[in-house]
């Protein structure tokens, strides 16, 4: 009769705990696995894959300055020699 009745109640107090807290935890821990893959899913949708809008129009624009001539590619140089499709080239120009 010198068993102490603490012990056992100690550890039914953390196995219950335990088995209470376990459903809430996992169900956290899934949803975060669940929000961070659907985050990967929305802003890592192959933004430069093939098929996509900007590889596309990235397509185009090589293709159109592959097929110019070399009077046309040296306009081009000229026209964007200083960015922002040469608004700087024809104010100075104008002056």
């Amino acid at each position: 009769m010198n068993r102490s009745i603490l012990k056992p109640i100690i550890v039914g107090v953390l196995i219950g705990a335990a088995l209470f807290f376990i459903p809430f935890f996992v169900l956290r821990v899934v949803t975060v696995v669940l929000i961070v893959g659907l985050l990967f899913r929305l802003f890592g949708r192959r933004a430069w894959g093939p098929g996509s809008r900007r590889q596309e129009r990235f397509t185009r624009f090589a293709d159109k300055v592959r097929n110019m001539t070399d009077e046309e590619y040296a306009q081009f140089k000229d026209r964007f020699q200083y960015g922002c499709g040469g608004q700087h080239h024809k104010t100075t120009a104008a002056q």
